[in-house]
């Protein structure tokens, strides 16, 4: 579950600071990231897939997300899995259990996982390398691999390719390969910026779940 919330903020959050190693992905990514900081709100919904070749192992699903600073809210119907985060405290719900856990959002494990804190927990994490221009739905799109330093063990993945529309500069699509063959693709279907959001988004209502059984962490 960390994975599959890493890889769906990771691609919402925009892309950060890295070390300087190939001077056009570095011009790309600052566009990017420099667009994605620009909205107040993103609202936005995208399929998810994993793979394992070697498990014979396929599965897609669908999700949506809204952001508003370093508070979020994701929703993944066919895995039952909720995840609300206000800024103070964040709410992981899982449906099958009924069950939502609650942990500060300072801790450090959920800091990793929130949208904002991405622009700066990476700034030494990935070296990263221009691949081509290529088109993704009939648009133009950069390409660019990105590559964990090898001191960055929080990163379970051996390499991130991402697609970035030329001319909206925002991430449409990410690849994700495991170092363990879990491969994951997120792809970006519909996204609109700086729409209302109320702020009663960002936090978990008990009593829409009768019966919820509740695990405190904080």
């Amino acid at each position: 579950m960390r994975k599959l919330l890493f890889a769906v903020i990771f691609v919402f959050s925009g892309i950060l600071t890295f070390a300087q190693q190939d001077q056009k992905a570095k011009s790309i990514l600052e566009n990017v990231t420099k667009t994605t900081q620009s909205f107040k709100t993103i609202r936005a919904d995208f399929n998810y897939v994993m793979d394992n070749k070697s498990e014979s192992i396929h599965e897609e699903n669908k999700g949506e997300i809204i952001m508003s600073g370093d508070k979020y809210q994701l929703k993944m119907p066919q895995l039952g899995l909720e995840v609300y985060n206000n800024g103070k405290n964040v709410w992981t719900y899982m449906k099958d259990a009924n069950e939502v856990s609650i942990a500060s959002a300072s801790d450090g494990s959920q800091e990793m996982m929130n949208p904002s804190k991405l622009f700066t927990i990476y700034q030494h994490g990935f070296t990263y390398k221009f691949v081509e221009e290529s088109m993704l739905d009939g648009q133009p799109a950069y390409v660019i691999d990105l590559f964990p330093e090898s001191s960055n063990e929080t990163i379970e993945y051996s390499k991130i390719r991402i697609y970035v529309d030329k001319q909206k500069m925002l991430i449409k699509k990410a690849e994700m390969t495991g170092k363990e063959g879990n491969n994951y693709i997120i792809r970006i279907n519909d996204m609109k910026t700086d729409v209302p959001v109320d702020d009663k988004l960002f936090v978990f209502d008990a009593g829409k779940y009768p019966g919820v059984e509740t695990v405190d962490l904080r």
